[in-house]
């Protein structure tokens, strides 16, 4: 993605934040008026009235926090959360009434003394976007030639190396890879690679995907690997089969169609902070508000992945999903969870009603972009593989 495009992206962020907080106080009003509708005296647990008011106020709150958090105002979304969990727990909580309606009024005078003013902090592009590229870095010429001309043939777009050092001293004025492949010994240096793996990573903080490649077996050298950063270790000498799969799970092809995205939250702000944020990483993202329109949306656009909301108001995320999977297109496509929660038993149950993963409201950007990005991979590679396999 060009300079000019991420300025964009960040310019269309930083105007949905302003948008958000203009209307912020409306928000704290409304909730300011549920707060005060709750009764100060002790109701029972089974009263209609209170318990209709608490869902009401959670579910606002469960929006606030998440939205407020997406666009980085963490401390209305923090305080937030405070105030979900306060209503969640209203019945089991040991204070009186009234001294439970102070604290959340006092929660909503916290968020009204959040900074709000900052702008979009600005990131550097995602790494994995990059330039498609795949480097190969080994002093064994004849190998390093052969893995070259095998990830060309496939479309993918590869560079060979053969001096780690080499490589770490002209590596930033590479174009960045999507992948490294990247030998262990080099000379009489038996941990030249992982020894490179781990300055680029001190001078650059997030890295690619890297391949570590290996004479040895044994479980230590695995380990070594693994905790240099390894992603991948194969020992030589290397399978076509094993390169090229991997090559497809962590890079992208030439040509190859952007993984498409259905994103389902009745949150608006959330949808289009998120959607920006994916197609920044040249995801097809396609986002809807209306989480009973979710399944003919999907039929439609065929996902890699499904993004769900747990708590809407007409379908629960957990609902939506036991729906998704009765349909076969679907049985087999990634579910990712968001929520404000915490509750160990919604994560046990959003699991077992066909989720993959639970990403925590407000997410981090690039936490949610490396999730969505890695299952949208694996969904489109799983799918090529019964595609080839299957009969005729």
């Amino acid at each position: 993605m060009q300079e000019k495009d991420l300025s964009q992206q960040r310019a269309r962020l930083q105007a949905l934040r302003e948008n958000y907080v203009a209307r912020m106080p409306e928000t704290f009003e409304r909730l300011e008026h549920l707060i005060g509708s709750i009764p100060a005296q002790d109701l029972p647990s089974e009263s209609g009235d209170l318990n209709s008011t608490l869902t009401l106020l959670v579910h606002e709150v469960h929006k606030l926090a998440g939205s407020s958090g997406s666009l980085g105002l963490h401390c209305v979304s923090e305080a937030a959360r405070q105030l979900m969990s306060l209503a969640e727990l209203w019945h089991t909580h040991p204070q009186d009434p009234i001294t439970k309606k102070d604290l959340m009024a006092k929660l909503i005078a916290t968020m009204r003394e959040c900074d709000t003013e900052s702008t979009i902090t600005e990131k550097k592009e995602p790494t994995r976007k990059g330039s498609r590229k795949i480097h190969i870095v080994d002093d064994d010429e004849l190998l390093a030639q052969e893995m070259l001309t095998w990830l060309l043939e496939a479309g993918f777009d590869a560079e060979a190396f053969f001096s780690s050092s080499v490589y770490l001293d002209i590596f930033e004025t590479l174009s960045r890879p999507d992948m490294i492949i990247m030998d262990v010994a080099f000379g009489e240096d038996t941990a030249a690679g992982p020894d490179t793996v781990r300055q680029l990573r001190n001078r650059l903080g997030r890295m690619p995907a890297v391949i570590f490649l290996s004479v040895h077996d044994e479980m230590p050298a695995r380990l070594a690997a693994l905790r240099a950063g390894a992603s991948r270790y194969l020992v030589k000498p290397i399978s076509k089969t094993r390169l090229m799969d991997i090559a497809h799970e962590f890079a992208e092809r030439k040509h190859t169609p952007k993984y498409r995205v259905l994103m389902v939250d009745d949150d608006q702000t959330v949808l289009q902070a998120a959607k920006i944020q994916l197609e920044q990483i040249g995801l097809e993202v396609h986002a809807t508000d209306e989480p009973l329109q979710a399944l003919r949306t999907a039929r439609q656009i065929n996902p890699d992945v499904i993004i769900l909301d747990i708590m809407m108001p007409e379908v629960s995320g957990t609902e939506l999903a036991a729906i998704l999977r009765e349909d076969r297109q679907f049985d087999a496509t990634p579910i990712v969870f968001l929520t404000s929660q915490t509750h160990q038993d919604e994560k046990t149950l959003s699991v077992a009603l066909g989720g993959d993963d639970y990403i925590l409201k407000p997410f981090d950007a690039d936490y949610l972009t490396a999730t969505i990005f890695s299952r949208a991979k694996r969904s489109r590679r799983l799918r090529q593989l019964i595609s080839e396999s299957a009969p005729g």
